[in-house]
């Protein structure tokens, strides 16, 4: 049985959150409304209410127990209704931001969300790096037809692949470990029988395949799902494509435009640019409430991700329209910025939030056969 976790007063702790989005949440006056309006807070999930209280405090250790803020879906309802216009939408937001940094064992994500020159910095050596190495080791450059394969040789892209692979996941495991300490593990409560672990973990891919819960989160919910949704399978199929069908997809052979190696790419490229086409343009046109204060690793995030997707696109169509030279250059391009998105992104920044998302309900489920009061409460928070 977990020992009660203290609850030390953090002064600097709604400081710390506001400076990595939270603007104006020290406006709220606990009123309750956005907790009212929340389409996702119910019996057992009370925010946002509760988690700025936490923060208001200073209750580090009980936000840190808390899995609401990545069960929330920012369909920004509660920011629309504010009364103090506090925009608890934008806290929820920046809460998880500040929990990645706390999750992560290395300090990177602390460096990437508290310091812009950091991000572009970190960015511009993998760039670097990866296209030195594209430099130093690609094989013979064929001009006569597009010989992927041959510019960059699949032994080694594929060794690349798994050891980065590997050490990312390494990194990203530990900080869902940690996740599952803060949450689980390290609250007061019953014993959960190994049997429980089994039984709700189909939780696990119905949440990461469906994100059903966003369709409950807005004025215009399957819109905004299949967004949401698009970008998280572009995303699963990309990896697909990259890690394990790496020899389908750079070959030399010439496939039918309609083969199935083609048609998941066309798949993973048309989920990829239309579920990136709408916080892009939201952002820049500041649509909606959720877009208004983006985070320079939002951007980060949505520009590499849709770099990558437009550059691979690239490539197969100078493979098919016979343009070797523009073929391998954009090839390059293409590691370069997988390279970028994987390292940062994955384990590090907003892609890590994939997995702190899926794994959120899991844990609020293991949490609440503790029988403790953290992940429960009323629906006036």
């Amino acid at each position: 049985m977990a020992t009660e976790t203290p609850h030390v007063s953090n002064p600097h702790l709604l400081r710390d959150i506001q400076k990595l989005g939270a603007f104006d949440v020290s406006a709220c006056f606990s009123c309750g409304t956005c907790t009212s309006v929340c389409p996702l807070s119910d019996g057992t999930t009370v925010f946002p209410r509760k988690i700025i209280t936490y923060a208001q405090l200073g209750l580090e250790e009980k936000i840190l127990a808390s899995p609401e803020p990545w069960l929330c879906y920012y369909c920004g309802e509660c920011t629309d209704n504010c009364p103090r216009g506090a925009d608890p939408a934008g806290f929820m937001m920046a809460t998880r931001r500040w929990l990645t940094t706390k999750y992560d064992v290395t300090g990177i994500s602390k460096r990437l969300y508290g310091s812009k020159l950091a991000e572009w910095i970190g960015i511009g050596l993998l760039v670097l790096l990866a296209g030195l190495l594209a430099f130093w080791y690609h094989g013979p450059i064929v001009t006569s037809t597009v010989a992927l394969s041959t510019f960059a040789p699949i032994q080694l892209v594929e060794l690349a692949d798994w050891v980065v692979l590997g050490v990312l996941s390494v990194f990203l495991l530990v900080n869902v470990f940690r996740m599952y300490y803060y949450t689980v593990l390290r609250i007061p409560g019953k014993r959960i029988p190994f049997s429980a672990y089994v039984k709700n973990v189909l939780i696990l891919p119905i949440t990461f395949f469906t994100q059903y819960k966003f369709a409950s989160c807005k004025k215009d919910p399957k819109k905004h799902w299949f967004s949401h949704l698009s970008r998280y399978l572009g995303y699963a199929m990309l990896f697909v494509l990259a890690v394990f069908l790496l020899s389908e997809w750079q070959t030399d052979t010439y496939y039918p435009l309609w083969s199935p190696i083609m048609l998941l790419q066309y798949a993973a490229a048309g989920l990829l640019i239309y579920g990136l086409s709408g916080p892009l343009y939201g952002r820049l046109k500041k649509t909606e409430n959720q877009y208004k204060y983006s985070h320079s690793t939002d951007w980060m995030f949505l520009l590499l991700l849709l770099a990558t997707a437009l550059t691979g696109v690239a490539v197969v169509t100078f493979k098919y329209t016979y343009l070797p030279w523009a073929a391998y250059i954009t090839y390059a391009f293409h590691l370069m910025l997988v390279t970028a998105l994987l390292v940062l992104e994955v384990p590090f920044a907003k892609w890590s939030h994939m997995a702190y998302r899926t794994f959120a309900p899991y844990f609020a489920k293991l949490q609440a056969l503790r029988g403790t009061p953290l992940a429960g409460g009323s629906k006036s928070g």
